[in-house]
């Protein structure tokens, strides 16, 4: 892979959607077009049918809260979609039943299935920078390569991308536990293992026993992110889902799980879990209880998990909660084999499309982008979509960061109320700030010298192969990463057989495709 060390802007930055750009077009006239205030507000009320955001398989009646201020913001009559558009037999069922919404959240796993079943229509790109030019600015922003992605086709979208880029994961390290045996936060695969021996064997609780590890395995890649930036490729992890994909000698894309990075990394992982420092039962399903019980030493989360001031009640306040002694910090990137730096790919993960209705006119299409881009420049409407009303529905922390209140905490209250419903995931500085508050500085702080690179196969590109393949692809990398890892298999020995199986189980046809993509998107 063609590599080059590059000072990432800040992760503020990163995740932000352009917030100077954002704010010039804040402007009193701006906030008025966009937020139905304008002219045109005595026409007739178009019907909108949304499907969006439900809240564990809620939704919100057309009589909810914020349905009703949105009507009357944007002069929209907006019927709200009861169906979970992160499943796809749901979906199939509403199409089926001949029902087309207007707007559609959809998983992006699920993109290429949508378009092939041709229920939507084009976004023209000239419509949403007239209309939703912040939507615009906020798409380019996480999206540099648009224009390459699959989705787009002839200044025109089939789909809008949606999310925010992201930080990398983290892996927390209990400093209490390194301290207690005497041992410093590791830089080096060197270091790391004998701070891995040392949680195991040191007796870092301070109980007499032996029951202590580094970390564990139990759900697979989610705790091994960091690891894997030491051995120059990413993993699925926390809110990142791409796949990524490296160059061979051939200058040939070849997927990271049958890659040689790959294999150097499971025989690592081998001889750690040999040496009995990784918790061995790779069956238990809650991973996260491990580490706050005080079982594990380390544990790798996407970055929103590792901040108790905005999860209080999660796996990581927790640890603090049940232990007041406990202590914690993030561990750096290490350096890999032959002292190379760890590799961290900006995957600016598309977590879901905007797909509009095949028959849904351009009147209602401009209205569409107007509540979205409502959303990025005027804080009433942001508010509004995201937590409701201040005072009634939220209130504001020391920390800068929107609350819910108690009463409107439940999923059953937010569904009620239309919280979230409406979403599109873009933020803009203030909105970050208000959704995180200002721990999210500080870990932004921490990424900004990480030695990165830019995906080769950017994020949102249609790899049709994957549809038919990637679920049996998928089940081969598992297999072999468990057993592989915990020894059952030997590495050396079976992995030309992995890779055998790995191509007949599909991935021949989509290391094909990426690649014929790839040869595309380079001209």
């Amino acid at each position: 892979m063609s590599m080059r060390r590059k000072k990432a802007i800040s992760g503020l930055a990163i995740l932000i959607s352009a917030s100077l750009a954002l704010t010039a077009c804040g402007d009193k006239s701006s906030t008025e077009n966009n937020t139905g205030t304008a002219a045109g507000v005595t026409d007739k009320p178009l019907e909108i049918k949304w499907l969006g955001n439900g809240t564990a398989g809620m939704y919100p009646e057309k009589d909810a809260y914020i349905v009703q201020e949105l009507n009357k913001r944007f002069n929209v009559k907006l019927l709200p979609v009861k169906a979970d558009s992160s499943k796809d037999q749901e979906l199939s069922m509403l199409f089926a039943s001949g029902e087309v919404p207007d707007h559609m959240l959809v998983s992006a796993n699920s993109i290429g299935k949508i378009l092939s079943q041709g229920v939507g229509r084009t976004i023209p790109v000239d419509m949403i920078k007239e209309v939703a030019p912040n939507v615009w600015k906020s798409t380019l922003q996480n999206y540099p390569q648009l224009e390459q992605m699959s989705i787009y086709k002839d200044g025109q979208l089939l789909a809008l991308p949606e999310g925010t880029r992201e930080l990398f994961p983290f892996t927390a390290v209990r400093t209490d536990w390194l301290k207690k045996v005497g041992a410093s936060m590791p830089t080096n695969l060197e270091e790391f293992k004998e701070v891995a021996r040392l949680f195991t064997t040191g007796d870092p609780d301070g109980d007499g026993k032996n029951n202590t590890y580094a970390f564990s395995l139990t759900t697979g890649y989610s705790n091994i992110y960091t690891l894997a930036a030491a051995f120059g490729f990413s993993l699925p992890g926390g809110t990142v889902k791409d796949d990524s994909w490296l160059k061979d000698n051939n200058g040939r894309l070849i997927r990271a799980q049958v890659s040689e990075n790959y294999k150097n990394m499971i025989i690592y992982l081998a001889d750690l879990y040999k040496s009995g420092y990784i918790q061995p039962d790779v069956t238990i399903k809650d991973q996260n209880a491990l580490f706050s019980d005080g079982i594990v030493g380390m544990q790798t989360a996407g970055w929103t998990s590792l901040m108790p001031k905005y999860r209080p009640s999660d796996w990581y306040a927790l640890t603090f909660k049940k232990n007041p002694q406990a202590a914690a910090d993030f561990l750096p990137p290490l350096k890999g084999p032959g002292g190379k730096d760890a590799i961290f790919e900006n995957q600016s993960s598309v977590w879901r499309y905007m797909v509009v209705g095949k028959d849904t006119s351009d009147a209602k299409l401009k209205k569409i982008l107007q509540i979205l881009d409502g959303q990025l420049v005027d804080a009433k409407v942001h508010n509004l979509v995201w937590r409701g009303a201040e005072g009634v529905h939220f209130t504001m922390n020391e920390e800068g960061m929107a609350e819910l209140t108690k009463e409107y905490a439940s999923n059953e209250k937010q569904a009620e109320t239309g919280i979230k419903f409406f979403i599109i995931n873009n933020r803009n500085e203030e909105q970050f700030k208000l959704s995180f508050g200002k721990e999210a500085t500080v870990q932004s702080n921490i990424q900004k010298n990480y030695t990165t690179v830019n995906q080769l196969i950017p994020a949102g590109t249609i790899i049709k192969s994957y549809n038919e393949y990637g679920a049996d692809v998928k089940k081969v990398e598992d297999e072999f990463f468990i057993k592989a890892a915990t020894g059952s298999w030997d590495v050396n020995a079976e992995w030309d057989h992995y890779v055998k199986r790995w191509n007949a189980a599909g991935g021949d046809k989509i290391t094909k495709e990426v690649n014929e993509t790839y040869q595309k998107l380079k001209k």
